[in-house]
């Protein structure tokens, strides 16, 4: 059984989540260390999203476990239901939906299964991981692989990265001869310096605490990198400014833009980071104009009525899935007995066909064939025979009318 516990763009804003996730990212690991050392457990963190899944045999258990971490640890109102709790099929649509890009705020976005992967993938190396988790994860990712393939939802769709590109050139009417500033060197700064090369932007500065890093993707995308120190010079140099980096606390101030002395233009920062890492009263300085993860709703609406008909052929093979999950548990139990049965069947034709080929050189080869086939078919059915006879004697017909049954003769 399946338990989940989850903190998502969708029940809370950027800051609410990144608080909240902050304290589960610090307490959950070692909280399900000592409360549930015989579950399975997967930690996923995305900029997005905080959730972790535990695979128990004692689902009712670790609700309460969970339900009380959250009541004792992390910080919420009573009016939010935020984080919150699923289990069992609702758990598993969830991470189905997760992995095919339909709970990303960018829906159909591509990091996400990458990001999944790599959270299971850590998860197994740690030895967090067993038989359910593993198989439910597995088939995760091939559901993700499976919709992307099977509908059009990935189709030039965007990334956060690619979004905040989408919404700065909607909010300074393009970007061809602007004066652009990366703060990051990580996967969504380089999504945003990639997209912006598509839009034929050539005044692109680079900047991170990692200089060879900037460096690095400076190299990649033909942009200029600078050490963070001239951060004033870069700020008063700009037309926008994209944010995008995994530092848990502000790094730009009101005092960092007047460190700048005095703008001739105005300045567009969009902060894509996970903590925000620009402090949101520099939005209130006279022509500064202050974007966050919030602000990439529209562009998100927008990116989910273009999908509208992918998405709903998505959710129907998620479903589907689902679906064949329920069937597929309902016929697990026989088919271990099946599999017991094929193995049991498989030495027995290995230990009579090495008899034959040893009979083989001497005698009757028909004959051979014969005793084979005669063996086979007794040693294959000795045990079914004296659990028959057995039950007859016992007065235990139903047994007797089931191997009929099975063996598709008629039940009188």
């Amino acid at each position: 059984m399946i338990i989940s516990l989850h903190v998502t763009h969708s029940c809370a804003g950027v800051e609410a989540m990144s608080n909240i996730a902050q304290v589960m990212e610090s307490n959950i690991p070692k909280y399900l260390v000592s409360t549930t050392r015989e579950n399975e457990y997967v930690m996923l963190k995305t900029c997005n999203r905080f959730e972790i899944y535990v695979g128990t045999d004692n689902v009712e258990t670790v609700r309460k476990e969970l339900e009380s971490f959250v009541q004792n640890t992390v910080p919420r109102s009573k009016e939010q239901n935020i984080p919150f709790i699923l289990q069992g099929k609702e758990s598993i649509r969830h991470l189905f939906r997760v992995s095919c890009g339909l709970d990303s705020l960018i829906v159909g976005e591509d990091q996400i299964q990458g990001q999944v992967r790599d959270a299971y993938v850590r998860a197994k190396v740690e030895g967090h991981v067993s038989k359910y988790l593993s198989k439910l994860f597995d088939r995760a990712l091939a559901l993700g692989k499976r919709v992307r393939a099977k509908t059009r939802i990935s189709d030039c769709s965007l990334s956060v990265g690619s979004a905040a590109v989408e919404l700065a050139e909607k909010r300074v009417g393009g970007l061809k001869d602007k004066t652009i500033t990366i703060i990051g060197a990580g996967s969504v700064a380089t999504t945003i310096a990639k997209a912006l090369m598509d839009k034929g932007t050539s005044a692109i500065f680079l900047s991170s605490r990692t200089f060879n890093r900037a460096s690095e993707l400076a190299i990649m995308t033909g942009g200029t990198a600078f050490s963070l120190d001239y951060l004033p010079s870069a700020i008063a140099d700009s037309d926008v400014m994209f944010v995008a980096t995994k530092a848990p606390h502000p790094l730009i101030f009101p005092e960092t833009i007047r460190s700048a002395g005095n703008r001739r233009r105005p300045l567009l920062i969009v902060d894509v980071s996970v903590p925000k890492n620009v402090d949101s009263s520099v939005g209130e300085i006279p022509g500064i104009s202050l974007e966050s993860m919030d602000g990439l709703q529209g562009v998100a609406a927008e990116n989910m009525m273009k999908r509208m008909s992918e998405i709903t052929e998505a959710e129907r093979i998620v479903s589907e899935e689902i679906a064949k999950m329920d069937v597929d548990h309902l016929t697990e139990k026989a088919d271990n007995i099946i599999g017991e049965i094929s193995r049991k069947a498989a030495a027995i034709r290995e230990e009579e066909l090495l008899r034959a080929k040893k009979r083989a050189v001497t005698a009757d080869i028909d004959e051979v064939f014969e005793d084979m086939s005669r063996a086979i078919v007794s040693k294959l059915l000795f045990d079914a025979y004296e659990q028959l006879r057995n039950s007859s004697v016992n007065g235990e017909y139903d047994i007797i009318d089931a191997a009929k049954y099975l063996f598709g003769l008629e039940v009188k």
